[in-house]
């Protein structure tokens, strides 16, 4: 029996995630919610499925029979991830998610604890106290899915937040300049609430975070979901890759600025989110709320197997 499941394997993100896996050789199964689209998703990729909704605990439980890892591609994971991470604690498998959700960040941090006693993982793919501030912010290009779009809406709704002195409070919508070393110079960016205020301070130590994204082409363009497609093509997604501009404050008053160049998000998460699964299953694990650089280390992303950092440049 496929120990690995991977659940809203039918959405793009789980798509691409579900070929990473078959193409790694991994003994999988998918899930959803959808029987229709669950199905057709096993018959494409040749696997076992299963079909079950996240209302009812104990049908959660039952179709958790035999696996070791649960990895979730079902957003938005306010909807998801608190359901499927008190199953995977009660029936001691491990939970690997690939969100970007404040929300599921929090429920997992809130879990940790239980996690560790149940000897399992809660993931989502330094020496402490030395930094004071990190601003953060992503340049996202080309299209997004249609997933992400809805997930971006739901999360404009509840405004934006940022770590001040250890806590999350609320803030203004200014933007601030960030150069990504693209040769466009400094942009503006806008405010966003990422998990990066959750990794950062409990990971890390860091008391103030401030996160920002910058997006170019039809990234967030307003369309009708309805009609749009469920998310860029490989040729599209080759086409448009991303940067991260990070400044980093000491307590000493020391700054210091770095820019990253990677490919696609989508194209990333598809290939960590499968590696992260393989790792875990392999018995790489260390219990609790981790992230993935922390769990498996900080080349992480650069041991993955394939080219995704093109360059990391100090400002």
């Amino acid at each position: 029996m496929a120990k690995l499941m991977i659940y809203g394997a039918s959405g793009y993100t789980g798509g691409l995630i579900g070929d990473q896996a078959k193409a790694m050789g991994l003994d999988f199964m998918v899930a959803g919610r959808s029987q229709s689209s669950t199905i057709t998703t096993a018959t494409a990729l040749n696997v076992p499925h299963r079909v079950f909704d996240l209302f009812d605990a104990s049908l959660i439980d039952s179709n958790l029979e035999g696996v070791a890892v649960l990895l979730n591609c079902s957003g938005p994971f306010q909807n998801t991830a608190e359901q499927l991470i008190d199953a995977c604690i009660r029936n001691k498998v491990h939970y690997l998610d690939t969100s970007a959700e404040l929300i599921s960040y929090e429920y997992a941090e809130q879990k940790d604890k239980a996690a560790q006693a149940a000897g399992r993982v809660l993931e989502s793919t330094g020496p402490r106290g030395a930094v004071e501030s990190v601003d953060i912010a992503l340049h996202v290009s080309g299209a997004m899915s249609r997933g992400s779009l809805i997930t971006a809406q739901q999360g404009a709704k509840t405004g934006c937040l940022e770590r001040r002195d250890g806590a999350l409070v609320d803030r203004s919508a200014t933007t601030q300049p960030f150069d990504f070393a693209n040769d466009q110079g400094s942009v503006a960016c806008f405010p966003v609430t990422l998990p990066d205020l959750i990794t950062l301070h409990k990971f890390f130590g860091v008391p103030n975070v401030k996160t920002f994204v910058y997006a170019t082409g039809t990234a967030f363009a307003n369309s009708n979901l309805d009609s749009m497609p469920a998310g860029p093509t490989k040729d599209e997604r080759d086409a448009s890759p991303y940067d991260v501009a990070i400044t980093v404050t000491t307590k000493g008053g020391a700054v210091k600025r770095a820019a990253m160049h990677s490919v696609n998000g989508y194209s990333y998460i598809g290939i960590a989110s499968a590696e992260a699964a393989r790792r875990v299953l392999a018995g790489n694990i260390t219990p609790g709320f981790q992230l993935s650089s922390v769990a498996f280390g900080y080349d992480f992303a650069d041991s993955v197997g394939e080219e995704v950092l093109s360059s990391v440049e100090m400002l």
